[in-house]
């Protein structure tokens, strides 16, 4: 659900419409899209629709982009090398000051 580009939101500062945003496709191989149908490569229309049925899921993204435009993340990096990356780098999270109720990632901090 998460990745570094996206914020998390505060109970005040969440809709469901921001919480649906906030989510990220991802590449998950051959797992992904013949075990779990494409709902990890199809996330944020998941979250968006989620009664869209799966075999809908390509043609609903390739609609939805447009409409979302830059709100719309994806990430078609192995799958292993994204957790790495955010679970590596990422310490905790700190309130975003140019978004009322948002959060966001931030990296750890190097001790000297």
């Amino acid at each position: 659900h998460h990745h570094t580009e996206l914020p998390h939101y505060t109970a005040e500062g969440w809709t469901y419409v921001k919480g649906a945003l906030a989510t990220v496709d991802r590449e998950f191989g051959f797992i992904g899209k013949h075990i779990f149908h494409g709902a990890i490569e199809k996330h944020v229309i998941h979250h968006l629709f989620p009664k869209i049925p799966f075999y809908k899921a390509d043609e609903a993204t390739e609609a939805i982009k447009p409409v979302i435009g830059d709100h719309y993340c994806h990430d078609d990096r192995n799958f292993l090398g994204q957790l790495w990356s955010i679970f590596g780098s990422l310490d905790y999270v700190e309130h975003d000051p140019a978004i009322p109720g948002a959060l966001r990632w931030a990296k750890k901090k190097i001790s000297e």
